[in-house]
């Protein structure tokens, strides 16, 4: 695009919204554009941008829009914040595009408690809008509240965007579809997108392994039969493999895995370690998987008595536990405990069996009650052990789920890992993890308002970070 002379549109806005709005260099603004902006909202274009003749750009009280740079938008397109949009450089945005970031909300008695008759008494619920570096979004689309459409990504026209596409895709339809993708250059300027998992449970969960560097280095490895010392513990087994898997899956977002697995934790043990792990009034995770009971019984059957949960204990301490994570994480897991196996301590394997399905109907009961997902991995587990050596309570089989009973075998987690996976996938859970919540406009804009910018004053609106 020809650098032009500065518009005297530009000038104009300048003038009339001094500080709530900063325009670039080389801009080419059509003469009709009409920009509205609210007290406390603002407004940052980038250097030579493009808008042509009856767009319009509202910025509502409090809310933010940021357009980079080299950006085309063409005619009579409406851009509306509430809370933030941000649009990445070198993005095209074709003729009659409607992008909001906010939704009236339902007018429930809740919303609307004195029966007010007017459209906007329910108030508002909204979430951001990120469109990243080289999308091209076509005639006639609408792209609402929450979603972010990745790098280089080709939205079609007449599409309706109403879930988080990822980068260099081409997709189309209401709602709007991958239908395929390309090899495309990424910017590394555009920040990834992080989910945050939290992992609460026993050490099943946690799964620690012994780490030495020269253990792990191919080319350098130690000789057989000497020594190394322990440098570290790591968290290893299912847990680390999926973090794995969802990586190469999902190569451009980033997972950040928390594991507060703790070996020999009852219920009553977990309920600390939630507390501790989850700030209050604080979305820490996105995910969080909570899993817990089988040492709550365990400990029963040892004789330790006074470290033993019963269940009517164990079924507050998991209810208190989903409502903090409920609370402090956007969805919730919780994992069925893992049948007991063969050990050679002589206990009533079948007894312990049947007083920890239990405790598993408790926990799924819970689960339901709090609006969280339940994963059951024990008919697997039995079906499996079966299949692989004939495996019953009174019989070690040659190749069994379990280390020593009650930990998991290579095996154990490779189950575990495709059942988890297998879940991830029936609930199409980290799809929907990369679209934005919807809170009330004015929790929406302090949730995500480090998306945006760096502090209160608008001085330095920057890329997003997360």
């Amino acid at each position: 695009m020809t650098v032009l002379d500065t518009p005297p549109i530009v000038d104009q806005l300048r003038s009339r919204f001094g500080s709530a709005i900063r325009i670039g260099q080389g801009c080419d603004l059509a003469s009709d554009l009409c920009v509205e902006i609210d007290d406390g909202g603002f407004l940052a274009v980038g250097d030579r941008v493009s808008i042509r003749r009856g767009t319009t750009i509202q910025v509502h009280r409090g809310g933010t829009i940021v357009i980079g740079d080299d950006v085309a938008i063409g005619e009579n397109t409406f851009l509306s914040s509430m809370v933030g949009i941000r649009i990445g450089d070198g993005v095209g945005i074709s003729n009659m595009v409607d992008i909001h970031d906010h939704n009236h909300r339902e007018r429930s008695r809740a919303h609307v408690p004195d029966s007010e008759p007017t459209p906007w008494a329910s108030g508002f619920a909204g979430a951001p809008v990120i469109i990243e570096t080289g999308a091209l979004i076509s005639n006639k689309v609408s792209v609402t509240a929450g979603v972010r459409v990745s790098q280089n990504t080709v939205v079609g026209a007449n599409s309706t965007v109403t879930r988080s596409l990822g980068p260099n895709t081409v997709a189309a339809g209401a709602p709007a579809q991958p239908i395929r993708t390309f090899d495309g250059p990424l910017a590394t300027t555009e920040d990834r997108q992080e989910i945050r998992v939290g992992w609460f449970g026993t050490s099943i969960m946690e799964h620690l392994e012994g780490y030495n560097a020269q253990m792990v280095t191919q080319a350098n490895l130690p000789a057989v039969g000497s020594s190394i010392p322990v440098e570290a513990w790591r968290n290893r087994g299912y847990v680390q493999r999926l973090h794995l898997a969802l990586q190469v899956a999902w190569p451009y977002l980033g997972f950040a895995f928390d594991n507060h697995g703790e070996g020999g934790a009852t219920s009553r043990d977990i309920l600390g370690i939630v507390g501790r792990g989850v700030p209050p009034k604080t979305r820490a995770f996105d995910l969080a998987f909570l899993g817990c009971g089988i040492n709550d019984v365990w400990r029963g059957f040892q004789g330790r008595t006074s470290e033993a949960v019963g269940p009517d204990e164990f079924d507050t301490n998991y209810r208190d536990m989903l409502r903090l994570l409920t609370a402090g994480a956007r969805r919730v897991i919780c994992i069925g405990e893992t049948p007991f196996g063969w050990d050679n301590t002589g206990l009533d394997i079948d007894a312990m069996n049947s007083e920890l399905a239990r405790y598993n109907n408790l926990a799924a009961r819970a689960a339901a009650d709090a609006g969280a997902q339940f994963l059951d991995v024990w008919p697997a587990f039995t079906t499996t052990a079966q299949a692989l050596a004939g495996w019953s309570p009174a019989t070690r089989p040659d190749e069994t789920l379990w280390s020593d009973g009650v930990h998991l075998s290579e095996l154990g987690d490779a189950l575990m890992l495709r059942l988890v996976e297998q879940h991830l996938r029936d609930t199409d859970l980290i799809p929907a993890l990369t679209r934005y919540d919807l809170y009330e406009r004015t929790a929406a804009r302090s949730t995500y308002h480090h998306l945006f910018t760096d502090s209160d004053s608008h001085a330095d609106v920057i890329p997003p970070r997360r």
